[in-house]
C-alpha cells in the first residue's frame, strides 16, 4: 500500500499579512487557536511546546525555518513508539496576501516515514486535525483583536 507522505490544506482569510504571522508565531496568539497553550522560541534552533488539555496531550518541537511573514517551519514530535523511539514530522506553514487577502497553507511531511503503529493513527489524527485547527484560526483572526 503507499503510503501518503503530506497533508496539506489551505485557508484564505480577510487578514492582513501581518496580523496572520503573528497569529501563527506568537504564543499568546497559537493558545488561542492551536491547542491551549504554547511556548514559540521564533528562531532555527529554538523550541516550541504546544498543549491540548482536552486530550491530556502535548507537541514538543524545534524551529527549523523562519522568513518574516512568509515562512514558519519546525519539526515537532508525532508519537513515540513501545521500544521508546520519538518519530517527528515537519509542518510548514507559507503566508501569501493578494489585494488584503491572506492565504496560509499549512504542510505536514515526512509522515510515510513513520513506522507502523503511528502511521494510520497520525495520519487520521492530523488530517482532520489541520482542518479544525485552520478553522479555529480563520475564527481566531475574524474574531479577536491583536496589534498587528
Amino acid at each position: 500500500m503507499d503510503r501518503v507522505d503530506t497533508i496539506e490544506r489551505t485557508i484564505t482569510v480577510s487578514s492582513p499579512i501581518a496580523r496572520v504571522w503573528e497569529a501563527i508565531t506568537a504564543a499568546e496568539h497559537l493558545s488561542q487557536w492551536f491547542g491551549d497553550s504554547a511556548e514559540v522560541d521564533l528562531q532555527p534552533g529554538g523550541a516550541l511546546r504546544f498543549g491540548w488539555s482536552e486530550y491530556d496531550a502535548f507537541a514538543e518541537g524545534v524551529v527549523e525555518a523562519v522568513e518574516h511573514e512568509k515562512l514558519f517551519s519546525y519539526r515537532w514530535t508525532a508519537g513515540k513508539t513501545d521500544d521508546g523511539s520519538i518519530w517527528t514530522t515537519n509542518v510548514t506553514f507559507t503566508l501569501d496576501e493578494q489585494e488584503g487577502m491572506t492565504t496560509i497553507t499549512v504542510v505536514e511531511s515526512g509522515l510515510s516515514e513513520l513506522p507502523d503503529e503511528l502511521y494510520a493513527k497520525t495520519v487520521k489524527e492530523n488530517t482532520s486535525g489541520w482542518e479544525a485547527e485552520l478553522a479555529d484560526l480563520g475564527h481566531h483572526l475574524s474574531t479577536s483583536a491583536m496589534s498587528a
